[in-house]
This record gives structure tokens, sequence and C-alpha cells, in this order.
């Protein structure tokens, strides 16, 4: 998936599966680029070279030479990206009962996340107009192939961030610093778990339910001066729930494989 107007970034991503990395180059510069050496003194040829026909060595001994060429280069404001987000997997083999139940494993590569990139202009950062985003997220009634009987909101709730009491805050979702791996020319890859946030600069909600009649906020930043990278681990089994309530089981057909496709929105505010 490929996707350009990256300031208004929104994914969706099938529920059950491998996490697989969103093919997303952050746009840096014009379609055509302008010269960085234009108008420079002393440059004859910004794309070219600098003739000095200077002598190190002449008939009347030896010596040095050395003359000046240049380089130059610019930067555009880069961009709000919305580059992973997670797959959630509850099994196939839970026993129907109004009940509360964790993602079937923990992500041991530490991978299941979602990220932002955050590369805007952030000069204006340091001029106190810090940027803000906010992530939201729906999941769509879950249903399998040619059934007709969903598995929709009121009846059961897709929660995220829910995790506590006997579980334990570990099992919370985890802002972090994703492990750097993606540079411009390599392949794109999936980001996994790096160094927790401690700045206070991420908000996440507790106990989200995504699967509603409207998006759900899931994590935003207000005022933040850290470019880069954010993730949303959620390498934690419980970090998300699906719960099913005494009036759904009556909804539910056994043996079925329920899927759903959740849509990931990243607003932006200012754009740039």
């Amino acid at each position: 998936m490929f996707i350009k107007n990256l300031s208004k970034a929104a994914g969706a991503l099938a529920l059950v599966g491998v996490v697989a990395p969103f093919l997303v180059q952050s746009v840096g510069a014009a379609d055509e680029p302008t010269s960085a050496l234009s108008g420079v003194a002393g440059v004859s040829d910004p794309s070219g070279s600098e003739v000095l026909d200077h002598a190190a060595q002449s008939a009347g001994g030896s010596g040095t030479a050395s003359g000046t060429s240049y380089a130059g280069i610019g930067f555009e404001s880069g961009d709000l990206i919305l580059y992973q987000v997670p797959n959630f997997d509850f099994s196939m083999n839970n026993k129907i009962a109004d009940d509360t139940y964790g993602l079937t494993t923990a992500s041991t590569s530490g991978s299941r996340m979602a990220v932002i990139v955050d590369n805007r202009y952030t000069a204006k950062k340091a001029e106190n107009n810090k940027f803000n985003w906010t992530l939201s997220a729906q999941a769509a009634n879950f249903n399998y192939v040619g059934g007709n009987r969903p598995l929709a909101s009121g009846h059961f709730s897709l929660l995220l961030n829910d995790a506590g009491g006997d579980k334990g805050t570990d099992a919370e979702v985890q802002p972090t610093i994703p492990a750097s791996q993606n540079q411009k020319g390599n392949p794109k890859l999936v980001y996994e778990v790096g160094t927790s946030i401690t700045d206070g600069s991420v908000t996440l909600n507790k106990g989200v339910n995504i699967l509603n009649s409207a998006p759900a906020e899931v994590a935003s930043v207000t005022n933040s001066a850290r470019p880069g990278a954010t993730g949303l681990n959620f390498s934690n089994k419980y970090s998300a729930e699906f719960v099913v309530t005494a009036d759904g089981i009556s909804d539910i057909v056994p043996g079925k494989q329920y899927n759903s496709d959740i849509t990931w929105t990243l607003t932006a505010s200012p754009l740039h």
C-alpha cells in the first residue's frame, strides 16, 4: 500500500494475518529539483566542474596547488506519515461465552505497533509553534464469507489499551521510539520496539472501543517538539481484547472464521 497524501494519511489493514510494512517514502523535495548552487558566487556550472588549471609543479621547482569547488543542499518541510498499523489475531479456538478474549500470542518480535513518523518543519517547533496529531481507529462489524449475522457493535467490543487489574500495567499499550531501520534507499521494513518514551508527549486513551459506529481516538500528541518516529506498542497479548456480551452469544455461528477491517486515520494540526 502506498500513501501519497501523507499529511492526511489513513490506512486499512486486514484484522488477521501477517503484519505487512506500509511501503511509504517520505517525499522531501519537489518532483523537479532546483539547484542549490544557482546564484552562488564563483559557481560557473552547478552540475559540472570548476576549471582551476593550477600547477603543483612547474619548471622552477615543486609545491602545492589548491582551488575551490562548491556543494549545496536545501530542504523543504517533510511529511507526517502513518507508516505502520497492527493486526489483531484473537485465534479460532475460543469457547463461546460472555467473556473477554486476549490476543492469541504476544508479539515476540516487538513489531506489533502503530508507527507515526513526523518529519514536518522542525524549525517552527523551536519557535514554540509545535505540532499536534491524533490517531483514530474504527473496526467494521465482524463477519464471515457469505455470513448475514455479523458480530456487530453493541453486542461485541474490540477494546484497545484496556489492560489492568490482574493483567498488570505491563499489558498496557506503551509509547516507544521504534528501532530505526527504514533509511532512504533501503527496503522498507516493519519497525520494531526500541526505547520507551518518558517525556509525556504521547497521550494514550484507555479502554477504547474501536468496534463502533464512529472512529475512536486511540492516541494523540500535543505540542510535541520531538521529531521522527513514534510507536504505539501492542506487543502484549492483552493490549487488545475482544469482548462478547450475553446478548451477543446467539449471534455467533461456531466454526466460522470472522474477520474485520480496521481503518486507521492520522489527523494533523496544523498540516505544516
